[in-house]
């Protein structure tokens, strides 16, 4: 997944990074929704937020970069 994002992130213009924040955004909300009534790890949370919190830092950076 990191060799793919390596590979696309620097491709996309700020507009394209602002767009697939929000979307990003709605698609955790709807997974979180779901999960609701779902017992899950709280390993699972905590990955799923780590990993959420990576990309949306990645997103900004690279916004805030063009």
């Amino acid at each position: 997944m990191s060799m793919f994002l390596d590979a696309v992130f620097p491709r996309l213009t700020a507009s394209q990074c602002a767009e697939i924040t929000t979307s990003l955004w709605h698609g955790i909300e709807d997974a979180m929704s779901l999960m609701a009534d779902v017992v899950l790890p709280a390993e699972y949370h905590s990955t799923l937020l780590e990993q959420t919190n990576l990309l949306l830092a990645e997103l900004s950076v690279m916004r805030e970069s063009h």
